[in-house]
């Protein structure tokens, strides 16, 4: 019997034995400088191996750990480029498992920084499981730019000529600026992207498929812009300015202030923006054997002011009180003169020409404010109350001037109709304001429980009159009078209430979050005619209606091993119809077509699936995400011919369900140590249901219609000797389905060169946009009553110097409250190291 329990307790001895594990962890710090270094390799091998059995990279404030190292003796060698390799000896037993080295100190190798100099920087791209963050502020391409710019490359986001946002294909996403909507919505978002400065934006989150902790709004999800903010101690700024190719410039002064008590920040930015476009289109009339064509060019230029500030006071170690504001003043005009062309199919000569003279001009004001309070009950126990107000103003004063000319068969002018012309002056005053107000709570129970919870409701208001003076006889508008027939004013209130719970649990390679969020709207519109401005007696009742529908969501992960993670998501979100989309006022602005609203527009509903596989390496990094979206009650813009007037008429209705469904990858790869590539592909299918109904008497029918379309972006980041950088980038989109028709494929190149001097104080960085000047929308429509070819472009190939100087600290250091990125929904390990320098 003894003999047993002596065999026995040797095989629990030796068992113990071989599953043995140690760790190591420490700081590297910089000797001369006594800053923690990010990015610094650390590589462990078994005493004396050449090969490396473990490795990690160190973090911002240079900590690092590794784990699972079996008993044994070891050597640890921490290396980069430009210091001096630092090798300590540990030696992992029983006794001593694990080691912690409080501070392993690497001191400059003057040698090889006399030899050479690369000019080192953090990672373009961040990959995570549910969510992929883009460092823009390493992009040369966007120095001097503007946040559409910056959007534009951004993989599987696409921004169109005219400013429209979508993600994977798909329009309904939500474009936030540090964790709020901002006051953007969809009838202003294309206008402030285009006045962002790019310089103030650090990094641009993508996440595909939020969790019940953020708004249900957007199918596609959210796309977060956080600007740049609190990332070093003590006062830091930077002085800017530049120029392009086109006429535009731009200049920007900021500085910023930390300390244990405090920290501020505040910038203004001045941009003088000018560029020319162009469209074209060839339209056709079945019935008729008519045609409508035109070719045109514009010019547009403006200018704007952008001004942001914010104070963080740390009141005490678990209570923070901040401000913030951010201020836009801008003003533009645009000018065009289009010939449109009407005549018989197959005459060689034009029946009739409208000439169309065109004169824009809008004045802007965007203002944001918001104040919140954070407090502390631990590290991992937080509740955070904000509120905010936004406001935008903006007064459009749009003038047309027509004349029309008359041909008779021979080409020749018909003196029997006499020229026509005619002016209209069309203002008007778009006035929005919101507020929102949220309180967050967390609390990381345990160490594999969190709990998170809130309120958020958003309290938004639109009142815009559009007015109409026209001159019927005269382009010199000598005879104006009011066109009582196109008076409107619109008034849309939402006022909007959500509540949501998280829970999140690992059972240790399994992760398990669920969530649900519950979200009752209230939505009035009214819409004004001249004579219902005047009396209200005439008015008709708002039109009103409410919504209170469940959005769960669920997230399942499992570590497979420490370097591939495996997700399965599901989350439920919708479509809101925006303000302008339920204004049933006729605006005849564009000659060819006559658009106008639908108050009956109810949301759409999507249920969002993916399964996402994510593999890191030392150097690289893979995510795979497929998805599947089925939605109902899709929005679609429906064109058509009225069959009383003959004119061509355009609406929103709710016309079927869709499908869509794809597989996007995502790669990231660091060779040679002075070459970043990130590479991205989405591949996807869309399905839209064929659909009948009747408007104005005229039965309306849609070819049911499916496309598969796909896009790819590469970009190379080469860091040069000598504090110099080159990058090139290269996009491009396939054909694309659309309402009634299909959007041709197109691509761009882009080119960027860096150099910096002075231990980058002063910086140059030149660029080239659309350098092929490939950059073309091209889209084909056709029904049973018309074809339509559009072709339109916007500015072409640009050029851009940019000088900048930067002062004061120049070394980061880590918030100590960090709240402009979108928390993370999901944490299950951080397996998504930047594999970047700084």
């Amino acid at each position: 019997m003894k003999r047993v329990k002596m065999i026995l307790m040797l095989l629990v001895i030796v068992t113990m034995a071989a599953y043995s594990q140690g760790s190591v962890k420490g700081r590297i710090i910089d000797k001369k400088s006594n800053m923690g270094l990010e990015f610094i390799n650390i590589a462990i091998r078994k005493a004396g191996a050449e090969k490396i059995f473990k490795g990690a990279i160190s973090d911002m404030e240079g900590n690092f750990i590794i784990k699972d190292l079996p008993n044994g003796d070891y050597s640890l060698t921490a290396s980069f480029l430009g210091y001096k390799d630092l090798v300590k000896t540990f030696i992992v037993s029983d006794k001593k498992a694990d080691y912690n080295f409080i501070a392993l100190y690497l001191a400059e190798d003057t040698k090889a920084l006399d030899e050479v100099v690369i000019t080192a920087q953090r990672s373009e791209m961040k990959l995570e499981v549910d969510r992929k963050t883009f460092n823009v502020d390493q992009q040369i391409a966007n120095v001097g730019g503007v946040a559409s710019d910056v959007l534009e490359n951004i993989p599987s986001v696409e921004v169109d000529n005219d400013g429209n946002v979508s993600l994977r294909g798909n329009s309904s996403v939500e474009v936030w600026i540090n964790g709020k909507a901002s006051g953007m919505t969809s009838d202003n978002r294309a206008e402030i992207l285009q006045q962002l400065p790019a310089e103030s934006i650090e990094k641009v989150e993508v996440i595909d498929n939020p969790s019940s902790k953020f708004s249900a709004e957007g199918s596609a999800g959210i796309i977060n812009i956080i600007l740049k903010k609190n990332r070093k101690a003590g006062y830091y700024g930077g002085v800017q300015a530049g120029a392009n190719s086109r006429g535009g410039a731009n200049t920007s002064f900021n500085i910023n202030y930390n300390s244990s008590l405090v920290d501020a920040y505040f910038n203004i930015g001045y941009r003088h923006r000018k560029n020319t476009g162009g469209a074209l289109s060839r339209q056709t009339y079945t019935n008729s054997n008519t045609y409508q064509n035109y070719d045109t060019e514009n010019s547009r230029r403006g200018n704007n002011l952008f001004t942001r500030a914010g104070l963080t006071l740390h009141a005490t170690k678990k209570d923070d009180f901040s401000l913030a504001g951010m201020f836009m003043l801008g003003g533009g005009s645009s000018n065009n003169f289009t010939p449109y062309h009407y005549g018989t199919i197959g005459m060689p000569f034009d029946s009739r020409i409208m000439y169309r003279g065109t004169n824009t001009k809008n004045d802007m004001r965007m203002l944001h404010g918001d104040f919140g309070y954070r407090h502390s009950f631990s590290e991992k126990h937080t509740i955070d109350f904000t509120v905010g107000y936004d406001r935008w103003k903006m007064d459009n004063d749009n003038i047309y001037r027509d004349s029309v000319a008359y041909f008779d068969e021979a080409g020749k002018p018909d003196y029997t109709r006499p020229t026509t012309q005619s002016y209209q002056s069309r203002p008007m005053h778009v006035n929005n304001s919101s507020w929102e107000v949220k309180l967050d709570y967390e609390n990381q129970i345990s160490k594999a429980f969190r709990l998170q919870a809130g309120y958020q409701g958003n309290f938004s208001k639109e009142n815009t009159p559009q007015e109409s003076f026209v001159d019927p006889n005269h382009w010199a508008e000598t005879d104006v009078v009011e066109d009582e027939a196109y008076f409107n004013r619109f008034i849309y209130k939402n006022d909007t209430h959500a509540l949501y719970l998280t829970t999140a649990y690992n059972f240790g390679k399994f992760g398990l979050m669920a969530g649900l969020r519950g979200e009752y709207w209230r939505i009035n519109t009214e819409s004004y005619s001249y004579a219902q401005e005047h009396n209200p007696a005439l008015r008709n009742a708002p039109f009103k209606k409410d919504y209170f529908q469940l959005f769960p969501s669920v997230f399942m992960s499992y570590q497979l091993t420490k370097d591939d993670q495996l997700q399965l998501n599901y989350t439920r979100r919708l479509r809101r119809p925006w303000g302008g989309q339920l204004n049933s006022f006729r605006n005849t602005s564009d000659a060819t077509v006559v658009s106008f609203g639908n108050p009956l527009l109810t949301p759409e509903y999507s249920n969002s699936f993916s399964f996402n596989y994510l593999h890191t390496w030392t150097q690289h990094s893979l995510l795979l995400s497929a998805y599947y979206r089925p939605t109902t009650d899709v929005m679609q813009r429906i064109t058509y011919r009225n069959a009383a007037d003959g004119k061509l008429y355009q609406t929103s209705f709710n016309v079927a369900k869709s499908q869509a469904t794809g597989l996007e990858i995502t790669a990231k790869n660091k060779l040679f140590r002075i070459l970043d590539l990130s590479t991205s592909a989405n591949f996807y299918y869309y399905k839209l249901d064929g659909f009948d109904f009747n408007i104005e008497g005229q039965n309306i029918h849609g070819a049911g219609n499916s496309n598969f379309s796909w896009n790819a972006r590469m970009q190379a980041s080469v860091m040069l000797p000598y504090d110099m950088s080159f990058q090139v980038t290269g996009n491009y989109n396939s054909r694309q389905t659309v309402a009634q028709g299909y959007r041709k494929g197109s691509g761009r190149v882009d080119l960027g060169f860096r150099k910096s001097f002075f231990n980058k104080q002063f910086v140059v960085a030149l660029n080239c946009r659309d350098l092929l000047d490939t950059r073309r929308q091209k889209t084909y429509i056709n029904s049973d009553a018309f074809t339509r070819y559009q072709e339109s472009w916007h500015s072409g190939r640009r050029f851009r110097i940019t000088l900048t100087w930067n002062f004061g600290n120049t070394k980061k250091q880590k918030n100590r409250h960090q709240n402009n990125d979108a928390e993370d929904d999901f944490n299950t390990g951080g397996y998504g190291n930047d594999m970047g320098e700084e």
